[in-house]
């Protein structure tokens, strides 16, 4: 094409958003995706993990709202489609210099513990995660599990911390046997949560218990009687499978300050109820000398000494400000009720009755009297709130509902107080009245689901 008195015009070449990436032993390439943004990638040549999970040569995993890292042992091309806010090479001279090693030197201490455990029939390691908000705490209890499951271990991983839900939706405390390989592409990187629609990674099946607050420290004595039911029906799984048994149980602990006292009396009580006997901190040495002198003298139910290891935090930790963190609850909901990219799921709308249902609110705190659920008529302000469905009956004590564990989550779309109408969306059809539904007080909505 030519214009008179300008020539030709030259023929933009398309630009490609494709390029390639190649790293040497121990590095890392380190990035991030914004929310409603997508990145594919590849690795082409060598060998490559994301939390402890390889992945194989040419399979293209998509991330989006996220920021994580892909780690390199042997070395490695990578090939990368679509945009980052921010991503960098770590180089690192050789693998001792990077703090993933530590990772790897602690799991091969856990895998002789498991050896030991299996030979003598009785329970392998149980190792709990904690330091500060933000030191990479989840990432380590990730990278562990992964490990022991490519090693062919079936570990019973916990999530102890109800700001990041694993397997479930946050404001939860759960547990689950993993098996399989863990989900790279899911949103809270362990895997997908237990919906109706197929997946192409096998589907964990958690003991979720509902907390409903942001904090383990916002209600301490909700949150002690739920990691005690939570330990007991883990010592069942164990004490049913020699596999699991065997394999021992990793524990993603909360984020405590270091000169919080509260924390730290959690901290004991996870220890005590899952008698774990190898408590790791990442990033503070501080708080790791408060723990190694509390639990110098103690020993576990089993009668074993309890260690305390610290390892260094990771300077590849970024920190997720609140809009982030926002964002990726919103995911997590969203994905639940309607699935990712790869996998579409279809919920079901119900209107319901007033007088049909049974809801309990958590109850305001106080650490002065013994608290509970309230029940609470539907309104207008639990528009856009997820309850969950508890695992009891709707004539239990509010006692009783409480400290039961999640059957699943419903969405309120709309509540029409003229009418004395509800509009739920669940994940699956089914009768809404059997079952008590419990309000809790974190995540606050964000988002309206259905528009």
């Amino acid at each position: 094409m030519s214009i008179p008195g300008l020539g030709q015009i030259p023929v933009q070449a398309a630009v490609s958003s494709t390029r390639t990436i190649s790293l040497r032993p121990a590095w890392e390439w380190r990035f991030q995706v914004p929310p409603g943004s997508s990145l594919t990638l590849k690795v082409l040549s060598g060998t490559a993990e994301k939390d402890g999970v390889e992945l194989p040569l040419r399979n293209a995993y998509t991330f989006s709202g996220i920021k994580s890292k892909i780690l390199t042992w042997h070395g490695c091309e990578l090939e990368i489609d679509g945009r980052c806010d921010n991503d960098s090479i770590a180089e690192y001279a050789n693998p001792a210099a990077n703090p993933a090693t530590s990772h790897v030197n602690l799991h091969a201490r856990l895998n002789d513990m498991r050896v030991d455990a299996s030979r003598q029939r009785r329970e392998g390691p149980r190792l709990l995660v904690v330091g500060p908000p933000s030191s990479g705490k989840t990432t380590v209890a990730k990278t562990l599990t992964s490990y022991a499951t490519r090693q062919g271990y079936q570990v019973i991983t916990v999530n102890a911390n109800p700001k990041e839900g694993m397997l479930s939706l946050p404001g939860t405390l759960s547990a689950s046997v993993f098996a399989t390989v863990m989900d790279p592409e899911a949103v809270d990187g362990w895997g997908s949560t237990p919906t109706s629609g197929p997946s192409t990674i096998p589907v964990k099946l958690p003991m979720v218990f509902h907390y409903g607050r942001e904090s383990a420290e916002d209600d301490e004595d909700l949150y002690r009687e739920l990691i005690a039911r939570l330990a007991g029906a883990v010592s069942s799984r164990l004490s049913e499978d020699d596999e699991v048994k065997g394999s021992g149980v990793i524990v993603d602990g909360i984020g405590i300050s270091e000169d919080g006292q509260i924390g730290l009396e959690l901290v004991a009580h996870i220890v005590d109820e899952f008698s774990v006997n190898i408590v790791v901190v990442v990033g503070s040495p501080k708080i790791h000398t408060q723990l190694s002198s509390r639990f110098a003298t103690e020993k576990t139910s089993l009668g074993e000494a309890i260690q305390v290891v610290s390892i260094d935090k990771s300077d590849g930790v970024v920190e997720r400000d609140e809009s982030f963190l926002e964002q990726s609850r919103e995911a997590v909901i969203k994905e639940y009720f309607f699935g990712d990219a790869k996998r579409t799921l279809s919920p079901q709308i119900q209107q319901v009755d007033f007088d049909s249902l049974v809801i309990y609110k958590l109850a305001d705190y106080s650490p002065d009297e013994k608290h509970s659920l309230v029940t609470e008529e539907p309104s207008s302000l639990m528009q856009h709130w997820t309850f969950a469905v508890m695992n009891a009956s709707v004539r239990d004590s509010p006692d009783v509902v409480r400290a039961a564990n999640v059957m699943g989550f419903v969405y309120v779309a709309d509540v029409d107080e003229d009418r004395r109408k509800i509009k739920i969306l669940a994940p699956v059809s089914g009768r809404l009245g059997d079952r008590p539904l419990v309000w809790g007080k974190w995540p606050e909505p964000y988002i309206n689901l259905l528009g």
